[in-house]
């Protein structure tokens, strides 16, 4: 399923990105009535390689920040997913070192992190995170989540 909705980008696109394109834009067409509405979404990116200067070596913290993309709901459902894509990628890549100083710098004045209301959501990639594996001397876990 991942392969087939990755082709539909001709791989152009992470898999990452495909996957939040696709959920976003079902769930703006579930959620939204109103066509002249906007829908966001947000999301988690990996900040490691886009700070300078970068974090020390040895670094095993999070390093994450929240991008989001938005557009006007009659876009995400009458145009094609390469648009919707389009938007993550562009998100994405808005992320960079200045933005990263720029959102820290938000998160102090505002004490927090952007509320997700009005049918926008929040997107968060535990995809490869090794859940299954993990074993702190009570055996492999059962289950594992937020």
């Amino acid at each position: 399923m991942l392969a087939t909705l990755k082709e539909k980008t001709m791989n152009k696109y992470s898999t990452f990105e495909a996957i939040v394109a696709h959920l976003w834009k079902a769930r703006t067409r579930a959620v939204f009535e109103n066509p002249d509405d906007f829908s966001t979404v947000l999301f988690a990116v990996d900040i490691r390689s886009k700070l300078s200067p970068p974090l020390p070596h040895g670094f095993s913290g999070n390093a994450v920040i929240t991008a989001f993309a938005t557009a006007k709901v009659s876009h995400l459902v009458q145009k094609p997913f390469s648009f919707c894509v389009e938007m993550v990628k562009e998100a994405v890549d808005r992320v960079t070192d200045d933005y990263v100083k720029s959102a820290i710098d938000w998160l102090e004045v505002s004490k927090g992190i952007p509320a997700t209301c009005n049918g926008n959501f929040y997107i968060s990639a535990w995809r490869k995170l090794p859940f299954g594996e993990l074993d702190f001397g009570f055996g492999k876990p059962i289950h594992g989540g937020p």
